[in-house]
């Protein structure tokens, strides 16, 4: 007879084994990693090895620079904080050098570049481990003349000053879930700003992170002294200096890479726990809400969670035109619930984050909004823009809700789930691979046992079963038999999935379809090796694309990347933005923080013109702008 403990092993490994090709058919099993490294520092060299290699240059000398960042290197080592009053000093001394290189080549060069980039960071770094450094207010150093606050300044920013909580200089980094990394030569350090939510902060994660260049240069009107400057790599791309404009270095894709380094994938607990994950359920701003700018609201599918947008959020951020037209929100959900639950959810919170950010609903922006819904997400947008009636509930109860015999937040809560109307902010659907007459998958023994696995809580299951004893013969087999998971729900014989999809939409709003081609399986000659392609065909769409990619990946293809941003530039392009009021027209930059020293982005030519590459993956390294602009591929 088998020992218990290896039986249960036994089935825990089978139950993986399972698991694996059930999280196959959405996405890959594979938890998405980034590997980040801080960048290295240059190595301090003496002034007569800088004579020597650099006799070829016409800059000034470095001597004073080389000294002061020795020193710096060797306090560091120490652990003496006086390290940051030298750093400081060596991007002072090295300055002069840089000025005349930006205005006669546009890019810093050779030893000074170098020197300038390893100080800045190390600025960043040892000022804030000695508490010298805030990015909030300054910096402190000690001159010859004593005490001194280096101030910072802010340009171009949605966050306020007070939000750049923390500042990480990116050096290396890598994953596997970014195609393209958006890098850019020039002058200045990138850097991620971790920004730590507030109490008052109903749609931000507990930590968001986003893309800063600092600039540590003499104001020009302060008599050579000195600032910390830190610009948006989204809205500009240009920084003046002496009235030469001169590009500026970014990293776009850095706070996504950091944000998968840092943070777990949970989407395994989500669907099998539904009820342990409460805390990152909701709907999340990127950014702060700005007026203006049209809501993107993207919705995962079965077993995956919002970094599975981090692709196309990548693909969005580089490319200015539709970062002045849009603003990204994302939504996150517990996969194994019945996804009726999850869509009444995202309705409550579209409909409450109108009241916090426009409770007067002043900003017409907000009423262009455009759910993006991959997989079953896409059933999730759909039912934020169908009437119910009482054809959804009908498919799984005989009697009238309020004839029930029920606690009055348990009948309220089944109402939310079973009756609503569309919600009128939205003008606008994306379907991608979104099984509308469900999939094999859910019916196959994988897909049984995943939806045996999901364990609602406790007290959710309790109040099932004395709903369903308390009103005998109300109930459907299907809403009897336990609460149904989303994929019971995703069975190409579901009454309530056949209801859905007969539901009568808002006549208002658009909808376009972004279908997979990949490989038969059983039952369906032609499909995205998951979705057939019958159950993804809709009639009600304005434009429907095919793409050969498999269904994980088809909105991280370049195909399906390039007819989502389409529809996009199609839709902004549709709205009247001139009709906008000025005082709720989208902002290129807070007019509290802004500083007319810099060149907006916007003034040259935009990024977003030059075209996608023909379908292939991964994308090619290609350059765009010369010396300025390069896509640059991610190492193997």
């Amino acid at each position: 007879m088998m020992h218990p403990r290896f039986r249960n092993l036994l089935f825990m490994a089978l139950i993986a084994v399972m698991l694996t090709a059930l999280s196959s058919g959405c996405r890959s099993h594979e938890r998405k990693r980034a590997s980040w490294n801080p960048p290295l520092p240059i190595a301090p060299r003496s002034a007569e090895s800088l004579s020597r290699s650099d006799t070829n240059h016409s800059f000034t000398d470095l001597s004073f620079a080389e000294a002061n960042y020795a020193k710096a290197m060797r306090l560091e080592d120490q652990g003496a904080d006086q390290c940051v009053d030298f750093y400081f000093q060596t991007i002072q001394d090295v300055w002069p050098t840089i000025q005349q290189q930006l205005l006669e080549t546009q890019h810093p060069q050779g030893r000074a570049g170098d020197l300038y980039r390893s100080a800045s960071n190390k600025l960043i770094t040892a000022g804030q481990k000695a508490g010298r450094f805030d990015p909030r207010s300054g910096l402190r150093v000690q001159t010859t003349s004593g005490w001194q606050t280096i101030p910072t300044a802010y340009f171009g920013f949605p966050w306020k000053p007070n939000q750049f909580n923390i500042v990480e200089p990116v050096g290396n980094y890598s994953t596997k879930d970014l195609i393209e990394y958006f890098r850019f030569p020039g002058v200045g350090v990138p850097t991620v700003v971790i920004r730590c939510r507030e109490p008052e902060d109903q749609f931000m994660r507990k930590q968001q992170y986003f893309a800063a260049t600092l600039l540590v240069r003499p104001r020009p009107d302060a008599n050579g002294d000195f600032e910390i400057q830190f610009l948006n790599p989204i809205n500009y791309s240009n920084v003046d200096v002496d009235g030469c404009s001169v590009p500026l270095r970014r990293d776009l894709s850095a706070p996504i890479a950091y944000r998968l380094k840092d943070e777990g994938r949970q989407y395994l607990t989500a669907f099998l726990q539904p009820g342990s994950t409460k805390n990152t359920t909701g709907l999340f701003m990127i950014q702060p809400y700005q007026p203006g700018k049209i809501p993107l609201v993207f919705v995962h599918g079965l077993l995956s969670d919002p970094l599975t947008w981090a692709n196309i959020a990548n693909e969005l951020l580089v490319r200015p035109e539709m970062m002045e037209k849009y603003q990204i929100w994302v939504f996150e959900y517990a996969t194994g619930e019945p996804f009726l639950r999850s869509a009444a959810v995202l309705r409550r919170h579209l409909e409450d984050a109108r009241t916090h950010v426009d409770p007067e609903h002043q900003d017409p922006a907000l009423d262009e909004s455009v759910l993006i819904g991959h997989s079953m997400g896409g059933l999730v947008a759909k039912l934020q823009v169908s009437y119910s009636g009482d054809r959804v509930w009908q498919a799984v109860s005989s009697c009238p809700l309020e004839s029930l015999r029920a606690p009055s937040d348990l009948r309220n809560q089944l109402a939310s789930s079973f009756y609503f109307n569309p919600v009128p902010s939205v003008s606008r659907v994306i379907y991608i691979a979104t099984p509308h007459g469900g999939s094999p998958w859910a019916n196959r023994p994988v897909g049984r046992l995943g939806s045996v696995l999901v364990e609602e809580p406790s007290s959710q299951k309790a109040e099932h079963k004395q709903l369903v004893a308390d009103n005998p013969c109300c109930f459907s087999r299907e809403f009897t038999k336990r609460i149904p998971t989303s994929i019971d729900l995703l069975r190409p014989q579901s009454p309530l999935l056949k209801a859905i999809s007969k539901l009568d939409n808002d006549p208002s709003v658009e909808f376009h379809s972004i279908i997979g081609i990949y490989r038969p399986m059983i039952g369906a000659f032609v499909s995205d090796g998951v979705v057939p392609t019958r159950s993804a065909i809709v009639s009600d769409v304005v434009t429907q694309k095919f793409v050969h990619a498999k269904h994980q990946k088809i909105h991280q293809s370049p195909q399906g990347i390039s007819e989502l941003l389409c529809i996009l530039r199609t839709h902004f392009q549709n709205v009247d933005a001139n009709q906008l009021p000025n005082d709720i027209a989208p902002q290129k930059a807070s007019p509290s923080l802004s500083k007319p020293i810099l060149q907006p982005s916007f003034s040259i030519q935009p990024i977003s013109k030059v075209p996608l590459p023909a379908f292939r993956e991964p994308h090619p390294t290609f350059n765009v702008l010369p010396d300025s602009v390069t896509f640059s591929r991610k190492l193997p």
